[in-house]
């Protein structure tokens, strides 16, 4: 085998030499310059250790994330405290590469002694990473990784001292490749987390604890010094760890296997300079802890079936070590007495997922089941409620979902197993998630052409406000009031809402009351119609023929999905469900990545999204203007080259065969600007991604304002295109919206599952990178929609017109 570049040591003198500048002799044990000026010789043998738990465990624990044992407990850390472990793991690194000090589970006497090679050559090797030149760190990287290569070969030849040496310089160089070189996307770093679990595997094996421990005596100082930096060091591994698995997105789970390990030292064990003090302190601690030394395990979350005279006396003893712990057993205390609570809040139920498992007594997982469940029922809803608000009317189609809505939001505040939970949240999902493809089809009753794109931004401008604010107002109640007041707000919202929508809203679809002036025979569809026909000042042409009743329409459930997969509507669907595929995989990865990248807490996390949600108003609410303008000067200039025939009249805005404009180039008037969107919002992706791929170097608002652009291109497309397609299908515009939908529903489904494993596999730049080319490839959708797209429409409008008149040619 080729011998190790680096496997010898390249420290000349030992640390109190280094620092004093002075001859150094290198003995085993202390130099001769330490010996004289009092500090004593160690020597590391017959340590007399033993290993209280199943080491096995903590060599397969990289499996549990994958694999999850049954009766595993999940730690649901909040983002600050994850931001809290990320900036101390990442102190370590940083005061170790620039010589300042150790680790704080390594302890002072191995690095004074010439027994532990792998960890000086260590301490040496990461200062290359101090200040690394622009482009060096992939070098940096290389040096360090196979230094690791190295050490994990051989570490099975090695003694216990050097073994401990060597999962320590391991663990360092983990951390300092994670925080110092940027290589967190590395695969190398998934393989080197499960070396490094095996190294601890093997260090545990040979004893984590003192016999002496076990018989409540005082151990031999240099026994206690290497148990107490196995289980340190061990300790600081499994927080590395659930750093790696949250980049990741993979839940990381309670270190039950070190159950019955002590809790880190007090300080003035772990810093006595000399034997003498380090026995006096020892006695102190076996008089204060005649009971027992306090268990990691005691640091966790107090079990339910705990009384309360166990409770009092667990906190007693836990107050009594926190009186003399150093900073590392404080930053324990911290972390481990937070894994119940939940995490970041992303909508305005997400805030509420775990204490909803607790209160159900289920997993998150399953929880976590109730999200997919609705967005599911949000992509096909739509389906069924288009078509019929298509037939039966727009007002008793929003009437009944925000009836069903407002029924879901009661039933799920008062929920009391998950069974009732995942099927009410279907239920508020079908109810809620329609209400887009309604309104859009009252957009296309009341309007005209050349005045839809307005009115169609406004109103996706309100259906956006939302999220922009839902962040902030769920994670206020759940953190207030509890998560059933989540529902019971919404509850509050739909029912006021539905009645505004009983009191005023008028039936606008035109088969039935036209342009306004025909009186239905429903009851529900005739109020409040008739007062706005009463008291309206339009002035009617009272000497016009009355409106015809329109054919007898049928619901067509299958509509949504032809117009799908329909060939004058197919390629801009799918163009733009890759579009917003992409914005919606931007969205989810950004509250990951600015935690890690940027270490944010959670309401900081909370208030990024404003910046997108508020692109998103801002640009639907221009967009529409600028296509009514858009539309205008298109139209201006084909009517000065043909006779207008077939226009719009305030009149008559019925639209049938011959009031639409077979020859106005509809695509040219509504897709032109698409482009230049598509083109802004790829270069918004690709910044996005290259910026948070070096947060050490680019500030954060770089990448917030990468994402108002992004929300910004992303709702204008959408905007644009919602309105070509209501343009297109103006008879069944609540079914086309909801084929858009459906689209775009089940490409973010996709997406966004596999964006967090792309990132973390191949890194945050380049993966979105990918995206970005990705939507570069799906402009041909937008080229056929222009080149073809008006041709096959003219084709499909005769063919329609031809089955009409052969419908009414048998009907008479």
């Amino acid at each position: 085998m080729k011998a190790a570049r680096y496997a010898t040591s390249r420290q000349k003198a030992c640390v109190h030499c280094s620092a004093a500048k002075s001859k150094c002799d290198r003995k085993t044990g202390r130099c001769g310059s330490c010996l004289s000026d009092g500090f004593e010789a160690l020597y590391f043998s017959d340590l007399e250790l033993y290993c209280p738990i199943n080491a096995d465990d903590i060599k397969n624990r990289w499996l549990n994330s994958y694999v999850p044992i049954p009766g595993q407990k999940i730690k649901e850390y909040p983002a600050s405290i994850t931001a809290f472990i990320y900036r101390m793991l990442k102190s370590y690194a940083a005061v170790t590469v620039r010589g300042r000090g150790i680790p704080p589970f390594v302890h002072a006497s191995q690095i004074a002694t010439s027994v532990t090679p792998p960890l000086s050559t260590c301490l040496t090797l990461v200062r290359i990473c101090e200040n690394p030149l622009p482009g060096s760190e992939i070098v940096a990287a290389d040096v360090l990784q196979r230094e690791m290569n190295s050490l994990y070969e051989q570490h099975g030849a090695y003694d216990d001292m050097t073994l401990l040496a060597t999962y320590q310089a391991y663990l360092i160089y983990s951390m300092v490749l994670f925080f110092r070189l940027s290589q967190g996307s590395n695969p190398f770093l998934r393989q080197a987390m499960m070396n490094l679990q095996h190294l601890a595997c093997s260090s545990s094996r040979r004893g984590l604890m003192c016999i002496a421990e076990q018989q409540h005596a005082r151990p031999k100082w240099e026994a206690w010094i290497v148990a107490e930096a196995k289980r340190r060091t061990l300790f600081t591994m499994y927080l590395f760890d659930s750093v790696l698995s949250a980049q990741d997105g993979l839940p990381t789970f309670l270190g039950a296997e070190l159950e019955g390990l002590p809790a880190p030292g007090n300080q003035f064990l772990w810093t006595a300079p000399t034997r003498y003090k380090w026995e006096t302190a020892y006695n102190i601690h076996v008089v204060d802890w005649a009971e027992g030394g306090l268990r990691i395990d005691e640091l966790w979350p107090i079990p339910a079936n705990l009384d309360d005279h166990h409770i009092l006396e667990r906190r007693i003893r836990v107050d009594r070590w926190l009186e003399t712990v150093d900073e590392f057993g404080t930053m324990t205390y911290a972390v481990t007495s937070c894994t119940h609570v939940s995490g970041f809040a992303s909508n305005i139920y997400f805030p509420a997922l775990p204490t909803i498992a607790h209160d159900l007594n289920v997993s998150v997982e399953l929880v976590n089941l109730t999200v997919t469940s609705y967005l599911i029922f949000q992509g096909v809803a739509p389906s069924l409620w288009g078509p019929i608000s298509d037939v039966k009317g727009r007002r008793i189609a929003y009437c009944f979902t925000f009836l069903v809505f407002f029924s879901a939001c009661i039933g799920l505040a008062e929920s009391k197993n998950y069974a009732t939970l995942i099927v009410l949240r279907c239920l508020q999902s079908t109810g809620s998630a329609s209400t887009i493809a309604i309104g859009s089809g009252v957009i296309g009753d009341i309007t005209t052409r050349a005045e839809r794109g307005g009115l169609m931004g406004i109103f996706q401008a309100g259906l956006l406000a939302p999220v922009a604010i839902g962040p902030i107002i769920g994670g206020a109640i759940a953190g207030s009031l509890g998560w059933r007041s989540i529902f019971w707000f919404l509850t509050i919202y739909s029912g006021a809402f539905l009645l505004l929508l009983i009191v005023l809203l008028p039936e606008t679809l035109r088969s039935i009351v036209a342009n306004g002036g025909r009186v239905p025979s429903s009851p529900i569809a005739r109020y409040p119609l008739f007062l706005y026909q009463k008291f309206t000042k339009v002035q009617w042409n009272r000497d016009a023929d009355p409106p015809q009743p329109a054919a007898r329409k049928y619901i067509d459930i299958t509509g949504p999905f032809r117009i799908l997969i329909s060939k004058h509507a197919a390629p801009i669907i799918v163009f733009l469900a890759i579009y917003y595929a992409v914005w919606q995989m931007s969205i989810t990865a950004m509250s990951s990545l600015f935690q890690e990248r940027y270490g944010l807490g959670e309401i900081q996390i909370g208030l990024t999204f404003i910046a997108n949600g508020a692109g998103s108003m801002i640009g639907t609410l221009v967009t529409g203007k600028i296509l009514d303008i858009d539309y205008r000067r298109v139209k201006t200039k084909h009517e000065a080259r043909s006779t207008p025939s077939d226009i719009e009249t305030g009149n008559d805005m019925v639209h049938s065969a011959s009031g639409e404009e077979d020859d106005f180039p509809l695509e040219k008037a509504r897709l032109r600007l698409v482009p230049l969107f598509s083109l802004f919002q790829c270069l918004s992706i690709i910044l996005f991604g290259w910026t948070i791929q070096y947060p050490h170097r680019v500030h954060i608002a770089v990448p917030i304002i990468s994402t108002f652009i992004t929300g910004w291109t992303a709702i204008s497309t959408q905007s644009v295109i919602m309105t070509y397609l209501v343009d297109v299908f103006h008879d069944r515009s609540a079914a086309a919206s909801a084929s858009l939908n459906l689209a775009r529903c089940l490409f973010a489904a996709g997406g966004t599952s596999f964006i967090m494993p792309m990132v973390n596999g191949i890194g945050v730049g380049l993966a979105f990178t990918i995206c970005a080319i990705v939507q570069v490839v799906a402009l041909l959708g937008v080229a056929v929609q222009w080149k073809f797209g008006g041709a096959w429409r003219r084709d499909a409008e005769k063919k329609e017109r031809q089955k009409t008149a052969d419908k009414e040619k048998q009907s008479h």
